[in-house]
């Protein structure tokens, strides 16, 4: 196990290139960091750059609503991923919206500010042909839209209705992608239409929200408890596939921020502020493995490509890599 302690407030998310070959930290300090993952040790990134910006110039909002915000984890750069081809970076913050960098240089490219509203970017995700990115974010207690943006022309081409509460939770599939609210929802969409062609009713805030590879499981995080779909056709067997009957995987004795499907589907791991990582066996609902790197409450997790080591960031600004092979 490495951990080192790059950054100076909650590192909200961690990620892999699709080669595997650079992990991004992304954090509430504002700064986003790349780095080798075989070079982590050294605690020097390939580059590094402040990515966003706690000044409140572009926004209408009261130091009471700010701290209300924060609270959904949308502080400073919350969310990253790489695009499909692996040569760029895309982040997603408070006052700077969705950025886009060169993956290996650190250059920023272009920026889009989110139409209307407060709140920033606190969730991005990449379609899986490469072609689009949707985005949303928002203020608890706000209803927030879900904006989808063309990657090549850096155009927003869709405004979708959204949540009726703030969107912390955005995942591709092989069918569309499904968005994740404090609105107690996950809601499906097309990317082609913009149409929600199913809403599926939750407990509490959505967190954590991940299709498989495969597009053949949704997983979500629901307080302590992780949750399973296999996605099914409709009795016609036609069109996009729902979610089924849920399983629920229980180990974490906290809250649970993130989730992530092995490389291969078999695997869910999952991150808490109980201080663990959990892997799960997709297929049985066990507990495969239980790590502790006594950092402190835990946050973003990730699977390498290769799936031999997993990646995790603290509240406290650590970045760790596990290694889980065997």
């Amino acid at each position: 196990m490495i951990i080192i302690k790059p950054h100076e407030g909650c590192v909200n998310f961690v990620t892999y290139s699709p080669d595997g070959g650079l992990l991004a930290s992304v954090s509430e300090d504002c700064w986003v960091n790349v780095w080798n993952p075989t070079q982590l040790h050294t605690g020097q990134p390939v580059w590094k750059s402040l990515a966003d910006s706690r000044d409140q110039e572009d926004e209408e909002v009261s130091d009471q609503d700010f701290r209300f915000l924060f609270d959904f984890d949308n502080s400073g750069v919350s969310h990253a991923q790489f695009t499909t081809d692996g040569k760029s970076l895309l982040t997603g913050g408070w006052s700077k919206h969705l950025r886009c960098w060169s993956a290996q240089e650190g250059t920023p490219d272009w920026q889009v500010k989110k139409p209307g509203g407060i709140g920033g970017v606190g969730t991005l995700v990449v379609s899986r042909d490469g072609k689009r990115v949707a985005f949303a974010g928002g203020q608890m207690g706000i209803p927030e839209k879900v904006f989808v943006l063309d990657l090549k022309t850096q155009a927003v081409v869709r405004s979708l209705r959204g949540h009726d509460d703030a969107c912390g939770a955005l995942t591709a599939g092989p069918d569309g992608f499904a968005s994740g609210g404090a609105d107690a929802h996950v809601r499906f969409w097309s990317w082609e239409s913009g149409r929600c062609y199913h809403d599926l009713a939750m407990r509490g805030i959505v967190r954590g929200l991940i299709f498989s590879p495969d597009g053949m499981h949704l997983a979500a995080a629901g307080g302590s408890i992780v949750m399973v779909w296999e996605m099914v056709l409709p009795p016609s067997k036609r069109g996009r596939r729902r979610p089924g009957k849920v399983r629920r995987f229980r180990g974490h004795t906290d809250q649970i921020q993130t989730l992530d499907f092995s490389p291969d589907g078999t695997q869910i791991a999952s991150s808490a502020h109980d201080g663990t990582v959990r892997i799960w066996d997709v297929a049985s609902g066990a507990e495969v493995r239980a790590l502790a790197p006594k950092v402190g409450k835990l946050h973003g997790v990730a699977f390498a490509p290769d799936g031999l080591t997993l990646a995790f960031s603290s509240d406290k600004g650590h970045v760790g890599i596990i290694d889980v092979d065997g």
